[in-house]
């Protein structure tokens, strides 16, 4: 299925994706202030998710993300900005309100440095997440070639992008510096946005298959 043809429910995934964790959060969602935070996750979440698209669409048009090059320089690129920003505020300290103190840019320090593990509550040392990571990084290099479509191609690189920043907080600050602050609900980088950007990615990539042989299946008949 060409991505032309799924462009609009590409948006429509991006909406939905941040709206299943209410699921999660809806037995702690008992005031005006968390149910404005969560709409304001879902919102800036929803944002953040299309501009990445399209820029890594854009990227894809001009450059090829079938090259192992322009994956590896993309992906090294996007890592790079979320090392950026936590190295900027780490340095400066800088903070500041954007809705009041419901949505903020707020330093927190995630030492579990991962939401699995901080759901899980499971504690871990620095020797231990940097060997997890490392190992993850080389898995997600190994899987390069299953990633053969286009849509497959760009959930890739934010998946690379993701697990190689996740490293780096690792080697550089032994913690997690989450910084995008959502009063009550949760505490995001951008990191986390390229995670969800590659989940909502395979979503898409599972619904075109299924779609196309739900087609394939009509012709037949």
């Amino acid at each position: 299925m060409k991505e032309k043809e799924t462009s609009k429910w590409h948006y429509l995934v991006f909406l939905i994706y941040p709206l299943l964790s209410l699921v999660y959060y809806i037995k702690y969602i008992k005031s005006f202030e968390r149910a404005l935070s969560f709409m304001l996750y879902v919102a800036v979440s929803f944002i953040v998710m299309v501009l990445l698209w399209k820029i890594i669409s854009a990227v894809n048009s001009r450059f090829d993300l079938k090259k192992i090059s322009v994956i590896s320089v993309t992906a090294a690129v996007l890592a790079a900005v979320d090392q950026l920003i936590k190295l900027v505020l780490s340095k400066t300290g800088f903070e500041t309100k954007l809705i009041s103190n419901i949505f903020m840019i707020k330093q927190t320090h995630n030492v579990n440095q991962t939401g699995l593990f901080n759901f899980l509550k499971i504690e871990t040392s620095q020797t231990s997440m940097l060997i997890f990571k490392a190992v993850l990084l080389v898995l997600v290099i190994c899987l390069y070639r299953l990633f053969k479509s286009d849509t497959a191609k760009k959930a890739y690189v934010f998946a690379a992008a993701a697990v190689t920043s996740h490293l780096l907080d690792t080697v550089f600050y032994g913690y997690t510096l989450d910084y995008i602050f959502f009063r009550k609900i949760i505490v995001y980088d951008m990191k986390d946005y390229y995670v969800d950007v590659f989940v909502a990615a395979l979503i898409i990539i599972v619904i075109g298959n299924e779609l196309k042989k739900s087609k394939e299946k009509k012709k037949v008949i």
